[in-house]
């Protein structure tokens, strides 16, 4: 038994349809059952990471839980609440979800958060695995209406390179750390197969859906006046700007990783491929 947090985001709902696939008895932990599909061996629970009593249930009889929750302020306090209950109910492994870089010493906060609970959770007496992955193709579909009406993609990246995966190889990455031996006390970092600038990603947009798109090279002011503007929190803000100007500076950020690989056997999908998966989101349709 596996019990899935986070499993309608974009890396969790293809992770629980990925272990459905396998045969593999789970529950999946969500907010809001209405978003749930119903799927051979899922079991949705609803329950709410925030509220500790809410989980008293949920990881009874699961020998192990995936790990992963959004990007916000309060991350630490859920996932650790989720560490706890699990470990109180017996569960045995732990793979949790990070994030490239996750250091005390990070200067954006959602690294020192991811860091913090992966200390929690490699002190819990749980085995663990932690898969830190690079930035998310996916990010750019919230960006993709934008994109789509102006003809432009806007970061404060400079031409700093970026090996960005696509979450669903992360979701099979996960799929295969669970369900396969070898793994246990292993972080692992995961990357798409090439680094990318912003401006190879708007010719690659260009060319896939046949308008010009281009990359607007912001400052760090007028990328955090844009941020304010569209209501970001100041934490989001500060992760932003931090993870801009790590990947400016160039060096670790632009390394591109072999865990994929080595774990699936098969290379990860290259931003091509995501957009020709995803064109008609760019194309605005």
């Amino acid at each position: 038994m596996i019990v899935v947090t986070g499993a309608t985001g974009h890396i969790g709902g293809e992770l629980v349809r990925l272990l459905s696939d396998k045969g593999v008895t789970l529950r999946a932990v969500t907010r809001d059952p209405r978003r749930t599909p119903p799927l051979p061996g899922v079991a949705w629970v609803q329950a709410d990471l925030r509220d500790a009593r809410s989980l008293r249930d949920v990881f009874l009889g699961a020998e192990t839980m995936f790990l992963l929750t959004s990007n916000a302020e309060d991350m630490g306090t859920l996932q650790r609440n989720a560490i706890e209950a699990a470990g109180s109910a017996g569960v045995a492994y732990v793979v949790k979800g990070s994030a490239l870089g996750a250091s005390s010493r990070s200067r954006s906060p959602i690294g020192r958060s991811h860091h913090e609970v992966e200390t929690v959770l490699q002190g819990s007496g749980m085995a663990w695995t932690i898969l830190r992955p690079h930035v998310f193709m996916q990010n750019l579909l919230d960006a993709a209406p934008t994109i789509a009406r102006e003809g432009t993609v806007r970061a404060a990246s400079g031409d700093g390179k970026i090996p960005f995966i696509d979450a669903r190889d992360i979701a099979a990455v996960a799929a295969a750390v669970l369900t396969t031996p070898g793994h246990q006390s292993r972080k692992y970092v995961l990357t798409g197969p090439e680094a990318l600038s912003y401006g190879d990603v708007a010719r690659i947009l260009s060319e896939a859906t046949g308008r010009r798109v281009e990359y607007a090279a912001e400052s760090a002011e007028g990328a955090e006046a844009r941020l304010v503007a569209e209501g970001a929190s100041r934490w989001m803000i500060e992760s932003a700007l931090a993870l801009a100007a790590y990947q400016r500076e160039g060096g670790p950020t632009a390394v591109v990783s072999p865990a994929v690989k080595e774990i699936l056997g098969r290379p990860p999908r290259s931003f091509r491929e995501f957009v020709r998966d995803h064109v008609s989101a760019f194309r605005g349709a």
